[in-house]
């Protein structure tokens, strides 16, 4: 089994256990000892889990940033998925405001056939994605780099981003519910609220894990949000007070 592989099954594990001992794990994984203890170490250090007197729990993400390394790996082909159905409100001449998210760091491949494209964003990933396509012109915010996350943040990007305004903003998030969109961290919020301010129409990418969920810090009325793109397991309930509440909705 390969490492990231092994790394779901933990978890899948945990959703379903909620607290397990580590040969519990072992004898589910047919792992070594050696090789589960690298991956439970791993995986506390991405903020998944945590470790204490002879058990493995699961560490439920509300107020916890992920780190980028997982996020980027968690339901990848999903995430692929919505950035292609997104790329369908790309154009030429647009000005565009991304995230730091790594869903939408998969609009990068779809950017390459525009022509005349400004971005702006906070994310350090996608910035390196988009070198060397000459047909889009990147703006990355400066300011802090937090460690793991691939986001610039602080008050000067905020700064930064306000000498913008934008035809799209591509946001994602940690939750959402049928009242609102919610963050985990204060700084990614405000960052996502500035952009959602200044442009035109906002965008949210969402995939199914994070319908239903809630964080510490609302980011938005889904009153706010142009149309949501997510994938076919996502909650079809919650999809429906959205379409009523005038939010296009797309999987």
């Amino acid at each position: 089994m390969f490492k990231n592989d092994r790394y779901n099954k933990i978890l899948e594990i945990l959703e379903k256990k909620k607290v397990v001992s580590p040969a519990y794990l072992q004898g589910e994984l047919y792992a070594s000892g050696s090789t589960l203890r690298r991956d439970l170490i791993a995986l506390e250090k991405m903020g998944r889990i945590t470790r204490k007197f002879g058990e493995v729990a699961l560490i439920k993400p509300n107020n916890v940033e992920l780190s980028y390394l997982f996020r980027e790996q968690e339901h990848e082909q999903e995430k692929k998925d919505i950035a292609r159905i997104a790329s369908t409100f790309l154009g030429d001449n647009q000005a565009i405001f991304i995230d730091s998210s790594t869903t939408a760091s998969f609009l990068a491949p779809h950017l390459s056939v525009l022509r005349n494209t400004i971005v702006v964003t906070n994310g350090l990933r996608i910035a390196v994605s988009l070198d060397g396509l000459r047909q889009v012109k990147t703006f990355l915010a400066g300011g802090r780099l937090r460690a793991g996350s691939g986001s610039i943040l602080g008050d000067d990007a905020l700064d930064f981003i306000g000498n913008f305004r934008a035809d799209l903003a591509f946001l994602s998030c940690s939750g959402i519910t049928e009242d609102g969109v919610f963050m985990a961290s204060q700084e990614q919020a405000t960052i996502k609220r500035k952009m959602m301010h200044l442009s035109d129409q906002v965008v949210l990418l969402c995939d199914h894990s994070k319908f239903n969920t809630k964080g510490y810090f609302k980011l938005s009325d889904p009153s706010r949000i142009t149309a949501l793109i997510t994938d076919e397991a996502a909650d079809k309930r919650l999809i429906s007070s959205w379409e009523q509440q005038g939010v296009e909705v797309l999987n």
